[in-house]
């Protein structure tokens, strides 16, 4: 299959197949790719491995066998094969030409930073690319694509294996005997004082680095294998934002990231790209940084150019069948809401293409069932669409489930109901997005999503029929792709069309220009006031009959949801598109035979009206209600960065050796000695804390009087921590570029500063600082006292319970550390925010030789929790138990 340089990104289907190829046999089904902009291209993707047994457990998270498969595109690597087990990188890679590597021991006297990867060569870049990922994180099996090593790696994640060494060290750490270096290393990263120089080089994963499980060469790129993680912060803060349920969450939440960065930082790597959407989470609300998302690893990886660039608008794949799908798109990467709104109020941007802006602002992802874009019904498909005749057009001013349900259905359920609500379900839901698909989808997706029984005749046979059964909105590919409706199973006819079309492409053809046309046009803003407006809350939802169902439970984490983009009525479209601007499919396109491009006749075909054909005070009476409602949608463009430039990740600062030389601590078979001066008891002292005594205001003011940075990419990373934490608790971003740009000018501070508590203002405040100079270290912030003394000792307590290894083992380590006392010393409420990571262990244990510490560990929860904790956290597990038995 040809491939264009210069870029890794590629349809879905181009990406499906570029993967079946390459990794055939490897027991891995594509399930959708993962795209950074409103289009659909994309250069990685989630993938699932085939299990028969069930979900294992991970402290409080499941591994479903889900992965993101990173597609690194710019040429070969060409890496030695190896697959690595408990110490996976001891030595560095050193490429010496286009065909070898050698493979050398790192003995250099201190850990040598990498410069501006950026001045080498592209292939060079890449290898160096490998060598930053190796360094950074194990790597569990490098080398060329081999499909036994790869479903062996995936069964070892799956069944918990592949991180044992380092829970074995630690048990016995317990006993105070350590074996090899692993329980030294995770020590260092969890704020072991004792520990702190040491920098277990690609030798131990940080707690809060997802894993990185391999990365395979095919013959013209590289896979890097990541586990996919259930949610960002992007998703908790817009979807479940209480399930930072207090202060001290945010706080602990901060913490660990804070942790992460510093341990990127201390390699000379910044992190470049941290914003909400960056922030992975597991189902226990644990955060992750990812390798993946680091900037210079996606710039040199084919993830897209700086903010702002512009990619092409077509797969990467030359002979992709779907590009002429795409070749008149006209999106740039970047997600400038305020510059894509005026775009389409004046014309220049279509209807479709602002509606993937907003679906993309809202959260939704192409190719994810469970999300995916949403487009608005504009026909019912009984006529061919005819802009002079009422027939056969949507009323866009109600939702389409309104128009299915009926007034009287939904006003009985809203009066009837504990919780008056009109809606049950999302406005796409995945069942009717699988429907919809259900041509182009495997039988195992539509056997889990549709029916366990696969029945072809029962999906809906035309358009017309599909449009009648669905209380739900319609999907892009009714609007562009005209492979939809062509079935890949034998036994399920194609989906029929209607009567007044040809063919599938004359279909799409007719359905664009429906959507385009100046009816839609004029009415389109009332459909996304009720699917991304103000007609989602308040008495406006009441009137609209779109009042959802609110969650059970508001505190549970979720990855999907309804965001609401706008609380002000969305203004009215100056102007519709002109066809020509968003059609190029001439041969199956009437408007487009026999006539040119020229922009006078598209507005008329289109029944437009152009800016001159307005009145002037119509004209700036529009002007002035699209400018004030662009005014208030600051949140709609966050900035994270106080530069956007890119630059190198790494710098060439030299941190000092370790004062244990690669003899002394990196030997995986021995069993070392205990280090002089540690013992457990030391060790069990750093679970003391007493938060009681915690400093005030003044001691928060003087620790910032004391802060400074060193290396400005690090200190830009600090600024991106201080945005996402006021974010965290004002609910709406920081910054926008207009504020930012004000405040580089004149250091006028948003005014949002001032809602925010005194302590957390200090610090964000800190981490803002115009000078970079005056922004804290990674270092230096995670000793601040905004974190109080349980938070420390609460992450030193549960970040163990985060590793790739067998529940029975983390079991046995939590009891021991619990009989000493840890939980005690920790305090009531640390222990009970500890008890969801804990107690999963004694439900989930299957083994009598369990048993014992299972009971032991609960009769620590018991002593220190309090009554009410108890009965929450204690007593389900029993009634569990009980039930099991």
């Amino acid at each position: 299959m040809a491939r264009s340089p210069g870029t890794g990104a590629m349809c879905p289907d181009c990406l499906e197949r570029r993967i079946r190829s390459d990794l055939a046999g490897s027991g891995l089904s594509f399930v959708h790719g993962v795209s950074d902009s409103p289009l659909p291209f994309a250069s990685s993707a989630v993938v699932q491995m085939a299990s028969d047994g069930p979900d294992q457990c991970i402290g409080s998270q499941k591994t479903c066998g889900y992965f993101v498969l990173v597609v690194l595109n710019g040429g070969k690597t060409y890496v030695d094969t190896k697959k690595c087990e408990n110490n996976p990188l001891e030595q560095s890679l050193i490429f010496k030409d286009d065909n070898h590597c050698a493979v050398q021991a790192d003995s250099s006297p201190g850990i040598e930073h990498i410069g501006d990867l950026q001045s080498s060569s592209s292939s060079n870049n890449q290898q160096l690319i490998v060598n930053i990922i190796t360094k950074l994180t194990p790597v569990y099996y490098l080398g060329r694509v081999s499909t036994t090593e790869i479903r062996d790696l995936m069964a070892s994640y799956m069944n918990l294996s592949i991180e044992q060494d380092v829970i074995d060290s630690l048990n016995l750490l317990c006993e105070n005997t350590i074996s090899g270096p692993a329980g030294l290393g995770f020590l260092s990263f969890v704020g072991f004082s004792a520990f702190d120089d040491i920098h277990p080089s690609g030798l131990v994963r940080h707690p809060n680095i997802l894993p990185v499980l391999g990365v395979v060469e095919s013959s013209d790129c590289c896979y890097m294998f990541q586990p996919k993680a259930p949610y960002t912060l992007e998703n908790i803060m817009h979807y479940s934002p209480e399930a930072l349920c207090s202060d001290w969450h945010i706080r602990f939440f901060i913490y660990q990231i804070m942790s992460a960065l510093s341990y990127l930082h201390d390699f000379g790597v910044h992190h470049g790209n941290l914003k909400p959407s960056t922030i992975l989470m597991s189902d226990s609300l644990w955060p992750y940084l990812s390798i993946s998302d680091i900037s210079h690893v996606k710039q040199n990886w084919g993830f897209g150019g700086p903010e702002g660039s512009t990619p092409n608008s077509c797969c990467a794949e030359e002979d992709c069948s779907s590009r002429s799908i795409f070749a008149s798109f006209n999106l740039p990467s970047s997600l400038d809401w305020s510059s894509h709104f005026k775009r389409w109020w004046t014309g220049e941007l279509s209807n479709y293409e602002y509606l993937l802006v907003l679906n993309k602002l809202a959260g939704r992802r192409w190719g994810d069932p469970a999300f995916h874009p949403v487009m608005p019904w504009v026909i019912d498909f009984t006529v061919r669409p005819d802009e002079n005749s009422d027939i056969g057009w949507r009323d866009l001013t109600k939702s389409k489930w309104r128009l299915a349900k009926g007034d009287e259905q939904l006003d009985f359920t809203y009066s009837s109901s504990d919780v008056p609500y009109h809606v049950s379900d999302e406005c796409l839901s995945e069942l009717a997005v699988c429907s919809y698909k259900a041509r182009r989808l495997s039988k195992s997706i539509l056997r889990s999503a549709v029916r366990s029984v696969y029945e072809p005749n029962e999906y809906p046979s035309s358009m017309q029929r599909l449009y009648q059964w669905t209380p739900d909105e319609c999907i892009p590919e009714f609007y562009s792709d005209p492979w939809i409706f062509v079935s890949l199973h034998s036994e399920m006819s194609n989906l029929a069309l209607p009567s007044w079309v040809t063919s599938s492409e004359e279909f799409i053809c007719l359905h664009r220009d429906a959507l385009e046309s100046d009816r839609v046009s004029q009415q389109l803003h009332h459909w996304i006031d009720i699917t991304f407006g103000y007609k989602l809350a308040g008495e406006a939802s009441v009137e609209a009959k779109n009042v959802m169902l609110p969650p059970s439970d508001p505190s549970r984490p979720k990855s999907i949801g309804r965001r609401q983009l706008f609380t002000k009525p969305h203004p009215k479209r100056l102007i519709s598109t002109p066809h020509s601007a968003y059609h190029n499919k001439v041969e199956s396109c009437a408007r487009c035979q026999g006539k040119g491009s020229n922009s006078t006749t598209d507005l008329l075909l289109n029944d437009c009206n152009s800016p001159n054909m307005f009145s002037q005070v119509d004209y700036l009476e529009e002007f002035e209600q699209a400018t004030l409602f662009m005014e208030l949608q600051h949140h709609l463009n966050p900035i994270y960065s106080y530069s956007n430039t890119a630059a190198s990740c790494c710098s060439s600062v030299k941190y000092p050796k370790s004062q244990f030389s690669d003899q002394e601590v990196l030997q995986p078979d021995s069993v070392l000695s205990v280090v002089p001066d540690f013992d457990f008891g030391s060790y069990l002292e750093c679970f003391e804390s007493d938060d009681s005594s915690f400093i005030g205001y003044q001691e928060l003011l003087r620790w910032k009087q004391r802060s400074c940075s060193v290396i400005e990419h690090h200190a830009n990373d600090i600024f991106s921590i201080g945005c996402m934490l006021a974010e965290i608790y004002l609910h709406r971003p920081l910054f926008d570029a207009s504020l930012l740009a004000a405040y580089k000018e004149t250091g006028m501070l948003p005014g949002a500063l001032h809602e925010l508590p005194v302590h957390v203002r200090l610090l964000v405040e800190s981490c803002i600082q115009r000078q970079w100079k005056r922004r804290p270290c990674s270092k230096h912030l995670l000793e601040s006292p905004y974190f109080p003394p349980s938070v420390r000792s609460a992450y030193m307590f549960l970040a163990p319970l985060q590793l790739l290894c067998t529940s029975g083992d983390r079991l046995k380590y939590v009891t021991k550390l619990a009989s000493e006392g840890t939980l005690k010393a920790m305090g009531e409420f640390a222990a009970e925010v500890c008890a969801p990571y804990c107690l999963p262990f004694v439900s989930s244990s299957g083994l009598d030789v369990d048993t014992e510490s299972c009971l032991r560990l609960l009769k620590e929860f018991l002593k220190c929790l309090s009554v009410q904790a108890a009965k929450k956290h204690i007593l389900p597990i029993i009634q569990k138990i009980l039930q099991a038995g």
